[in-house]
C-alpha cells in the first residue's frame, strides 16, 4: 500500500486514466480507503471494480453515516442498498450530527414519515432534491 497518495490534480489524472497505471490505481484506492477517504477512493474504484474494496467502502459508509459514499459504491457494484442498510445508516448518520444524510436515508429506506419528522426537528431548511416530473 503505498504511503503517498497523489495530492497534485496532474498526478490524480495520470493514475487515473494512464496507461499501466492498473496496480497503482488499486493501490492508491486501497490506501485511500483505509484511511477513510471513501469519496476519493471512490473515484479510483469506479476505475478498478474491485468488488472487495467497493464492498468494504459500502460497509464504512454505513458506519460513517455517508449517503453519498452508500449510494455511489451501490451504483458501481450495481447492487441497491436494502432498507436495513439505509436505516443503519440513518441511525450513524444522526448521530454524528450528518443529519441531511439522515434525512435522505430514511427516505431511502422507505421512512417517509420517520424522514420528515427528522427534517422538521434537525434540519428544516432543508428540502431533498426531487428530480423534475417525479
Amino acid at each position: 500500500m503505498p504511503e503517498d497518495i497523489p495530492l497534485g490534480l496532474a498526478e490524480k489524472r495520470r493514475i487515473l486514466y494512464g496507461r499501466g497505471q492498473e496496480d497503482r490505481r488499486a493501490a492508491v484506492a486501497a490506501a485511500l480507503v483505509a484511511r477513510g477517504r471513501l469519496a476519493e477512493a471512490l473515484e479510483f474504484l469506479e476505475r478498478t471494480r474491485d468488488e472487495r474494496l467497493l464492498a468494504e467502502v459500502r460497509r464504512r459508509a454505513v458506519l460513517a453515516g455517508d449517503a453519498f459514499a452508500l449510494s455511489r459504491a451501490a451504483q458501481i457494484l450495481k447492487a441497491e442498498p436494502d432498507p436495513s442498510e439505509w436505516r443503519a445508516l440513518a441511525t450513524r448518520a444522526e448521530l454524528a450530527g450528518r443529519f441531511f444524510d439522515a434525512v435522505n436515508a430514511l427516505e431511502r429506506a422507505g421512512d417517509a414519515e420517520g424522514s420528515g419528522a427528522l427534517r422538521l426537528q434537525r434540519c428544516p431548511d432543508f428540502r431533498p432534491f426531487r428530480p423534475a416530473g417525479k
